[in-house]
């Protein structure tokens, strides 16, 4: 059960950076709404989201104590809804909502709570 997070983590990552690593620069990313492509903003997203891939498929062998990694993802995703979404949900801002992106954000901030919870109870930690 513990592994659950990790698996899911691969399973929605890697098509997700093979489709930025493929992007052609200079055109909108239809997964983020359609908005213009910064080469280098691309390349930060792709680093960040292949460092967590990375840490998931090491995790995968001792899931228990990989628990701060479901938190710091927790936690920005919890960050990017408040400050980018927030303001455009509240009429305060314009802008595109990415919504394929803001789904999974949203399951996991909803979900790995419960993973991290588990892994403190083990007592394995």
């Amino acid at each position: 059960m513990h592994h659950i997070p990790y698996i899911l983590n691969i399973l929605i990552l890697l098509p997700v950076l093979a489709q930025l690593l493929r992007h052609r620069a200079g055109t909108p990313l239809v997964a983020f709404g359609g908005v213009p492509d910064v080469p280098v903003l691309r390349m930060l997203v792709v680093s960040l989201w292949g460092g967590v891939l990375i840490m998931s498929v090491i995790a995968l062998a001792a899931p228990l104590t990989f628990w701060p990694l479901l938190l710091f993802q927790v936690i920005y995703k919890t960050l990017f809804l408040a400050v980018f979404c927030g303001p455009i949900w509240l009429g305060r801002s314009n802008g595109v909502i990415p919504v394929g992106p803001v789904v999974v954000f949203i399951f996991i901030i909803a979900v790995w709570p419960f993973f991290i919870v588990t892994a403190l109870q083990s007592g394995q930690v």
